[in-house]
């Protein structure tokens, strides 16, 4: 089994649940951290096994030990790094979102296609083994005819949040605020449920802390599908609650939250309720002690090394990454504008 060397940009929040899925994977090695900050890298690196530390991308991108990059900077900068990337031959791995600004996307599209390079990115709530249980009830006709279609993700941050790095709740590198940071991956989980959106209507807010983004808003759907639907992203709930996911059909209803299922009552099947806990994921067996988000995180990584070895592209490729960032620009224009938005959008 050939074996892969990793670097990894940005040793940020998310950074260590990605070396950590790295460690886990076989046929994978983590070779090199870059950061700005050379102590928190330093300090990923030597948790991880890394060997080498860098605070320049470039440095990073011109070893030959690296063929694989995964990016967890700033939101903004991510499309721009990932071709530096793949104009460097590396095959390139993105954290939500894979971009800010659908241009840059697809740019790195583009760029990553170009250069024979594989593009993915991790929405890691996909390798749950809860919404794959839904996925499979959508898809296999269980449910019937999809009607409505809901996601919740009502959470709280503080000010000391926002405050504790400078592109948190700016336009420029942050993109938008609870929607297209926190609320992303359930923009994302609704539409690879009930399937392509055909128009919204959104309307943003900021309650509730000093931020340029929101830190409230509301979206209603039309799915292409003639299913309705609806989203609500806070981080101004008090105390924050659990997000939730609601799937209802002509023949069931689906509700999720977080990692759980808290309801599946669908016509011929066993109706169970109250949080039902599932494992640590698709790619994580039993005992491996694996928690969810690493061991969706990992299915998704092997995903992109088998890709390469298949050449073929990752499941979570660029065009499936770019879907959740065309609803929330979308959201956004509708806000500003005031007027129902139709998509497929255009760049921009």
């Amino acid at each position: 089994m050939r074996s892969y060397g990793f670097g990894v940009i940005g040793a940020g929040v998310i950074a260590p649940t990605h070396c950590k899925a790295i460690q886990t994977i076989e046929n994978a090695r983590l070779v090199s951290v870059c950061d700005l900050e050379r102590s928190r890298a330093a300090s990923l690196a030597m948790r991880f096994g890394a060997r080498h530390v860098c605070t320049d991308a470039r440095e990073l991108l011109e070893r030959d030990d690296v063929e694989v990059v995964n990016i967890v900077t700033w939101s903004g900068t991510h499309a721009d790094l990932g071709m530096q990337a793949a104009r460097a031959g590396k095959h390139v791995i993105i954290t939500k979102p894979l971009d800010i600004r659908l241009e840059q996307i697809d740019r790195l599209i583009e760029t990553c296609r170009a250069q024979k390079v594989k593009l993915g990115v991790t929405h890691q709530f996909r390798g749950y083994e809860s919404y794959q249980r839904a996925k499979a009830a959508i898809e296999e006709g269980r449910l019937g005819r999809l009607f409505l279609g809901n996601a919740f993700l009502k959470w709280w941050r503080a000010q000391d949040y926002y405050d504790s790095a400078e592109w948190r709740g700016t336009w420029k590198l942050d993109g938008g605020g609870a929607l297209m940071n926190q609320g992303i991956h359930y923009v994302d989980m609704l539409q690879w449920l009930m399937g392509p959106v055909r128009s919204l209507r959104g309307f943003i807010a900021t309650q509730n802390h000093r931020i340029e983004v929101e830190d409230c808003a509301t979206v209603a759907l039309e799915f292409a599908s003639g299913a309705l639907g609806t989203i609500q992203a806070s981080t101004c709930t008090h105390e924050g609650l659990p997000a939730r996911v609601e799937i209802h059909g002509e023949r069931g209803n689906i509700l999720l939250e977080d990692d759980r299922i808290l309801l599946w009552n669908v016509e011929g099947e066993e109706r169970f309720t109250a949080g039902i806990v599932t494992n640590t994921g698709s790619s994580a067996s039993p005992g491996s002690g694996l928690d969810t988000a690493v061991a969706a995180h990992t299915s998704q990584i092997q995903d992109v090394l088998a890709a390469i070895e298949q050449d073929r592209d990752p499941k979570l490729n660029g065009e499936e990454g770019r879907k959740a960032v065309e609803i929330i620009v979308a959201v956004y224009r509708s806000a500003v504008n005031g007027d129902t938005v139709t998509l497929p959008l255009g760049g921009g």
